[in-house]
């Protein structure tokens, strides 16, 4: 008898617990009290909705389940089984609990609201749509529903409708979290960054603990080129949250963009200390080191990254990129070579192993993976500028000014086209004054 009173003091406590926010400790409670009675479907659904709480989807799962094996018909059960089984991209499970709920009771609002998620999950957008109707048919007002359908209309593109869901769902429910948010995401997507950064601000005052709302409004004032707000916005953040490493990881990339060389290195020291393997913080941390001149520092670092993320096309654009800065050719041929490998439809790419090979003296090599770039992308100027530097250095000068005159139509104000377009204009004329011609340097990128 006393293990049975024990149990349900177990749970009450683990009531408790979820309150406070303290979930694996009331997921811990839950388990224990049904290790002496395996038999209450409730403490099953409990331990369910703690589970998914934490984000354990899958355990969470198995919770519902069990509590279904005792209590095969309840609606609730069933759709917080469907919802999981959706995080988990189980959707035909999913549709089939939903389908199981409209045989037990078509009216139960809860499960059409649910079947937006699933639906939109699945890119069936039109029948996400059709489930936010059919919801409406039951309950009048939702503020579910019209935040799950704004998720709809946000990922067709059709940001106006998803911003007029969110607005009422802010008006049903003016607390909700993560609406304003999503309204501050559709006015970025529609170039209205003021009016997002506005709403960001309007999130954080709703929830100031949410980093991730606080890192969303950093990159926009990073876009705006607002340096010092975002700078301070973060270090605001790390007095709260000191060991998030996105939120370090973004306060050194300022600090390197404003060239304080001090401050990013310590913001990326830290972040590799607290995720060893978070991408890009060696990269970053080889920039500070070619800012001080420390060529062999900055190539160990790269190679570091290169090793860790060698299936990472942004990594070995980067590396690459650096590691021609830093004078590396071969690294950099290595990496940007295993970048097209990854990626051989990017002009990108082509172009700039091109430029590693043309650095190499390769000039063959570059100029055809330079034609693969225009091939890719006709109005590629770049690749057009340095496929006529290369037919130039090769004394194929008709060429050359077919090459350059395609790239001076397409950059008409860039001044290194320009001088290139100007030089194989006249070639005869400066030799027969007694002139040189200066050579042209392969650029990898054309300055605003």
């Amino acid at each position: 008898m006393n293990e049975w009173s024990d149990a349900e003091s177990r749970v009450e406590r683990a009531h408790e617990l979820y309150d406070q926010g303290r979930w694996v400790e009331a997921a811990a409670e839950l388990r224990a009290a049904i290790e002496v009675n395996p038999d209450n479907a409730s403490w099953y659904f409990n331990l369910g909705m703690t589970l998914e709480a934490m984000e354990e989807y899958a355990p969470a799962v198995r919770a519902f389940k069990a509590s279904l094996r005792l209590e095969p018909d309840d609606l609730e059960t069933l759709n917080c089984l469907a919802v999981n089984l959706t995080r988990l991209g189980r959707f035909a499970e999913s549709l089939k609990c939903y389908a199981r709920i409209d045989r037990l009771d078509p009216s139960f609002e809860p499960s059409y609201c649910s079947r937006i998620i699933t639906f939109t999950e699945m890119g069936r957008h039109e029948d996400a749509e059709l489930m936010f109707y059919l919801a409406r048919q039951i309950t009048a007002e939702c503020p579910a529903c019209n935040f799950n359908i704004g998720d709809s209309f946000y990922l067709r593109g059709q940001y106006d409708r998803a911003i007029g869901c969110w607005k009422e769902t802010l008006r049903l429910e003016p607390g909700r979290l993560q609406v304003n948010a999503r309204i501050a995401d559709a006015y970025w997507a529609k170039g209205m960054l003021d009016e997002a950064l506005e709403r960001y601000r309007a999130e954080m005052e709703f929830d100031g603990g949410d980093i991730e709302t606080v890192l969303d409004a950093v990159e926009l004032l990073m876009e705006m080129g607002r340096m010092e707000q975002a700078q301070g916005m973060l270090q605001k953040a790390l007095a709260g949250h000191p060991d998030h490493a996105p939120a370090n990881f973004y306060l050194g990339q300022i600090a390197l963009m404003r060239n304080d060389l001090d401050l990013a290195e310590a913001q990326f020291a830290a972040v590799a200390r607290l995720e060893p393997a978070f991408p890009g913080v060696r990269m970053n941390m080889a920039r500070v080191m070619i800012g001080r001149s420390n060529m062999r520092q900055a190539v160990r670092l790269l190679r570091a990254e290169i090793r860790r993320h060698c299936d990472d096309p942004h990594i070995l654009h980067q590396a690459g990129q650096l590691l021609l800065q830093a004078g590396r050719l071969k690294l950099a041929n290595e990496a940007l070579s295993r970048l097209v490998t990854l990626m051989p439809q990017d002009p990108q790419a082509q172009h700039d192993l091109a430029v590693s090979y043309f650095r190499l003296r390769k000039v063959d090599h570059g100029i055809r993976h330079c034609r693969k770039a225009i091939k890719l992308k006709p109005d590629y100027a770049l690749a057009l500028y340095n496929l006529a530097v290369a037919h130039r250095r090769l004394g194929q000068i008709r060429r050359a000014r077919r090459y350059a005159s395609r790239a001076l139509l397409l950059a008409p104000r860039d001044k290194d086209i320009c001088k290139l377009a100007r030089n194989l204009r006249m070639p005869g004329l400066l030799l027969r004054l007694g002139g040189k011609f200066q050579p042209d340097k392969v650029i990898s990128d054309l300055p605003n």
